[in-house]
């Protein structure tokens, strides 16, 4: 009796799937102001087929006109959908709106571009990762979108942290401290590697060898020794316990793969995102919650999303590969 069940909920999944596509095909259909009398009574036909296609166009609909996609055209600048260059005569109802959000999205990222640009001897772009040999011999490896500013001298060797991932392999140097700044903490090391991250929810350091001294920059209490195979948490004036971490799985970046296991989709979602060229945008918070476990490549972030797509059940309008809506 299970087996019924089952089957029949799949059924019913496929089918609202195969009638969200459809309900998506007329949102866009209908926003052509050419559009005849002819598709306006094949549209009235097709709502009238069930009361499941009314709601299902009703939702579709909402999702298009939402305060939360308006804002997302702000981050395709410039794109052209490929949908939109083979029909001309399609045009948006907020291209205005779009282009003023585009306008002050640009200067915004310009403007801090710009600043960490100014203060970065080092960096990366979106999906890059780079190998850069310190003064010292020591070696910086940076993930995506990561920047760091270099100050080595006879006494201290120093690094900060702008924004991003860096992987340290950190050679001894026991008269010259090794020393690493981010936005919360600042971590002392003598021969050892470790991983050093900038979130807006707070810096996490992984240690994969050796052991480091993590403090925080908003506490006067002692420093926290973080050993191999641990990792620390900081949060805005406050510096977490160490825990054990799986480093394969911590440092699964540098060979370009994104390893999980019973993450929620949202927050995978959130990972990807740091590696895909594009915008990803997601509105189905039910889905967001689904856990998720399973390996991917981060080397194509536009095929790793093809792929995770495939384990939830979730609609998707793409303007090209610069704006990816879920819903």
């Amino acid at each position: 009796m299970q087996c019924l069940d089952d089957s029949d909920d799949m059924a019913q999944s496929e089918e609202n799937f195969r009638l969200r596509k459809e309900a998506v095909a007329w949102v866009i259909r209908l926003q052509n102001s050419r559009v005849t009398q002819e598709e306006q009574r094949a549209f009235e036909a097709w709502q009238a087929q069930s009361p499941q296609h009314i709601l299902i166009y009703r939702t579709v609909s909402r999702v298009w006109d939402s305060p939360e996609l308006t804002a997302a055209a702000c981050a395709v600048a410039g794109a052209s959908p490929s949908w939109l260059e083979s029909k001309p005569t399609f045009s948006l109802r907020w291209p205005v709106l779009a282009v003023a959000c585009l306008i002050f999205v640009v200067l915004l990222a310009d403007h801090f571009d710009i600043s960490i640009r100014w203060q970065a001897d080092h960096q990366t772009g979106v999906g890059e990762r780079r190998i850069v040999e310190l003064p010292d011999q020591s070696i910086a490896t940076l993930n995506t979108q990561t920047a760091l500013a270099l100050s080595f001298d006879g006494t201290t060797r120093r690094i900060r942290v702008l924004k991003g991932e860096v992987l340290l392999n950190v050679r001894h140097d026991a008269e010259r401290p090794f020393i690493v700044e981010s936005t919360d903490t600042t971590v002392r090391a003598v021969g050892t590697t470790f991983v050093v991250r900038t979130d807006p929810e707070g810096d996490r350091i992984t240690v994969l060898e050796g052991t480091v001294e993590v403090e925080s920059k908003g506490e006067t209490d002692a420093p926290v020794a973080v050993t191999a195979g641990s990792q620390i948490q900081a949060e805005p004036h406050h510096l977490g316990r160490p825990q054990a971490t799986d480093v394969v799985t911590a440092s699964s970046w540098m060979r370009g793969r994104l390893v999980v296991e019973g993450v929620p989709f949202k927050q995978v979602i959130g990972e990807l995102q740091r590696y895909h060229p594009g915008s990803i945008v997601l509105l189905n918070q039910q889905v967001g919650q689904i856990k998720i476990t399973g390996t991917y490549n981060v080397d194509d972030p536009v095929g790793a999303l093809a792929v995770l797509l495939k384990t939830v059940p979730v609609s998707t309008i793409g303007l090209a590969d610069r704006l990816v809506i879920l819903f």
